[in-house]
């Protein structure tokens, strides 16, 4: 091959400051020991290619130099940038991030903004997520300069200021016009909500489509909640292909049920076990379900109490009273008893009134069972019968009782019919009508949903 001379390899790289030059590696290594700038590059980026860190960054470092041929400053803040990024991973010398940080640093002032966004994220970092004057400093510039990741960055960062609704929307509608979809989404709702805006039904849809149109899970996961039952199924498919956990966990559900979508248990747990890698905690008691193994049954259930699944608990803690740790069972009954798990309440007031996993405590054991009768629980509703009549937790009164244990036998509950007909053979016929109209008034609250009733 023909040899170019010295001054033709000049020419050729001083033309090609945004483009990769056709030159063999060869004929840039001495363009590059001549101090042409976009050489030494060029050199150090085929260098990492190869790869090389060690030789590229040397060239790298070179590249960024004041007194560099042919490269203006964009040439070295790129070069300068590379270097940090380099220091940042570990790459071609040992990992040093205030090494990283200098040279962040030095193409920051030469107007990189990559450079200016990198040092907004490691001071972030340094100030564990928070953005004191000196980040902002950084990022302000480079959003200034168009770097659409710190003007989402400053948009987030912004609207969680009391007093920074301007300027977070200022920052979000920058970054969502250059096609961010994380800030399109997030333009969408607070639009939707009227957060420091006019609120607009139609201008947060555009902005949904627009973040939907480029998979962002929680926009695709909108517009599926809103979409009619045909078109609702592709927009869950395709925002639980983007990530959305509860989309996955929907669409699991959808192919476990076979309704909407053809049954297919296999698909069913693929998605449902997406989701509980995310964390979503119903889609692990989903899981749960779905299990033959005690031991994965219990794993699962585990895991979506620990997550505050009510029904989780107060599975886990049937688990707990059948292997005989009942202090464990009482534990997870109390927490789902917490949320108002109805079955809870009258398992947890069960141990309290037999003391089972603690002490004895009819009071206590009275309340658990009225809560749940409240909720229309009717072995509750039995049970605060039985307390009422034994005089358990409260004082004795047979008319409550006689109440209570018609209103569970109206809702169902053999033992209740029993105990409502043995009861009712002892009460004179005030007493008698006087139950029976309580039981009326407590059967209209409760089917009302008005206030709680006592009893």
């Amino acid at each position: 091959m023909k040899k170019r001379s010295p001054v033709l390899l000049v020419l050729l790289l001083a033309g090609c400051a945004s483009q990769p030059s056709h030159l063999s590696d060869a004929e840039l290594q001495t363009a590059a020991q001549q101090g042409q700038g976009q050489a030494q590059y060029e050199l150090a980026e085929r260098l990492a290619a190869k790869p090389d860190y060690p030789a590229a960054m040397h060239w790298m470092k070179q590249a960024s130099k004041l007194g560099t041929l042919n490269s203006d400053g964009a040439l070295r803040g790129k070069a300068a940038l590379q270097v940090g990024n380099w220091y940042h991973a570990g790459l071609g010398e040992p990992r040093n991030q205030a090494q990283a940080r200098e040279w962040w640093q030095s193409a920051a002032r030469l107007g990189n903004d990559d450079a200016g966004y990198q040092l907004g994220l490691d001071c972030q970092s340094r100030h564990k997520g928070k953005l004191p004057q000196e980040c902002l400093d950084w990022l302000t510039p480079a959003a200034e300069e168009g770097h659409v990741q710190a003007q989402l960055l400053l948009g987030q960062w912004y609207a969680a200021q009391p007093e920074g609704g301007e300027d977070a929307l200022r920052w979000l509608t920058a970054s969502a016009k250059q096609g961010d979809r994380q800030a399109q989404y997030q333009l969408g709702h607070r639009y939707e909500q009227g957060v420091g805006v006019t609120k607009s039904q139609a201008t947060a849809d555009e902005w949904y489509r627009k973040a939907a149109a480029q998979q962002q899970p929680d926009a695709l996961l909108i517009l599926a909640k809103r979409a009619d039952a045909k078109q609702a199924t592709p927009l869950y498919q395709r925002a639980a292909e983007a990530g959305s956990a509860e989309a996955q966990r929907w669409l699991g559900l959808a192919y476990m049920k076979g309704d909407p979508l053809p049954p297919n248990p296999t698909q069913g747990q693929y998605w449902l076990t997406l989701a509980a890698g995310q964390g979503d905690h119903q889609a692990e008691y989903q899981l749960s379900l779905q299990q033959s193994e005690a031991a994965q049954r219990q794993h699962w259930l585990t895991l979506a109490a620990d997550g505050g699944v009510a029904r989780a608990q107060y599975e886990l803690g049937q688990l707990r009273q059948q292997s005989g740790d009942l202090e464990a069972a009482r534990r997870e009954y109390t927490r789902a008893a917490a949320q108002n798990e109805a079955d809870a309440r009258y398992a947890y007031g069960e141990m309290q009134r037999l003391g089972q996993g603690g002490k004895a405590d009819y009071s206590a054991a009275l309340k658990e069972y009225r809560l749940a009768a409240n909720q229309g629980h009717q072995q509750s509703q039995y049970r605060m019968g039985m307390m009422r009549e034994q005089g358990l937790g409260a004082p004795r009164n047979q008319v409550q009782a006689y109440a209570w244990y018609l209103l569970a036998a109206t809702n169902g509950e053999p033992e209740a019919s029993q105990a409502r007909d043995e009861l009712e053979q002892t009460l004179q016929p005030k007493e008698k009508q006087a139950g029976q109209k309580l039981a009326q008034y407590w059967y209209t609250k409760l089917s009302g949903q008005d206030q709680p009733f006592q009893g």
